[in-house]
């Protein structure tokens, strides 16, 4: 079976090589496809250039979300078996792919999501709250602010979304492809929210959906460029939009 690692990247050409570097294929048809969302650095010619990887470039920016779109479009195209997201900023670490292959493969999962804010939800369940909010070793070094902003968003989307996730906001993602297929045939924001309409989409149909835990990673050259505070609101916006019209999920967000 084959496996695709999928990367949208953009002005990601300093850290890239050592993403690429600590991703371990299990077989030697898996293969790194990359795609270049129009950067202004040397995004394409540094991928281009990294051992078992695939790369292209958009000719104009597509968003985070078009570039994941193509990325499960081409993954399709070559034959991809499972499908696995990984963000090009380093914002998950690559050493947890593995968390998410096992369930895929062998319990028959639609969607496997790297959860981080399930390790912070385990941490506060053993440490108690309080000691997990004021201690950044516990909580993975996730700032403060974001454990709050998810532990908030993630509370308002289950009760709006009539969901029981962890978390809507994470990069990692491991797709069948079967799923692949579901999801090239649907469509979904261009920006940054693409995550949080692929999962709830993929729960009204009645997609099978797993989290798993992997912890948190934040240091100093691993920096999102999705604006934090424009990217809450906009989610909260759909979140109560879908309590006010519940039908939203299904086929239009």
């Amino acid at each position: 079976m084959k496996l695709c690692i999928l990367i949208p990247a953009y002005n990601c050409a300093h850290i890239l090589p050592e993403v690429v570097g600590r991703i371990q294929l299990p077989n030697d048809e898996d293969e790194i496809i990359i795609i270049d969302d129009s950067s202004q650095d040397e995004t394409f010619g540094v991928a281009n250039n990294l051992p078992r990887v695939y790369a292209l470039r958009n000719k104009t920016n597509l968003g985070y979300g078009g570039t994941s779109q193509r990325l499960y479009q081409v993954a399709f195209e070559r034959g991809a078996d499972f499908a696995i997201n990984l963000h090009g900023d380093l914002g998950h670490r690559p050493e947890d792919i593995g968390r998410l292959i096992s369930p895929l493969v062998n319990d028959d999962y639609d969607i496997v999501v790297g959860s981080r804010l399930l390790f912070v939800m385990e941490k506060i369940k053993k440490h108690r709250l309080s000691r997990v909010l004021n201690s950044p070793e516990l909580r993975g070094n996730m700032p403060l602010v974001r454990v709050l902003g998810h532990i908030g968003l993630t509370w308002l989307q289950n009760m709006c979304y009539k969901t029981h996730l962890h978390s809507f906001h994470e990069g990692m993602r491991g797709c069948s492809r079967t799923t692949i297929q579901w999801l090239l045939e649907k469509e979904f924001s261009t920006w940054y929210n693409y995550d949080t309409e692929l999962l709830v989409q993929a729960n009204s149909y009645g997609l099978r959906i797993k989290e798993v835990v992997v912890p948190p990673f934040y240091d100093g050259h691993a920096k999102s460029s999705a604006p934090p505070i424009r990217y809450g609101i906009q989610s909260a916006y759909n979140a109560i939009k879908a309590c006010i019209k519940p039908n939203l999920g299904k086929e239009e967000f």
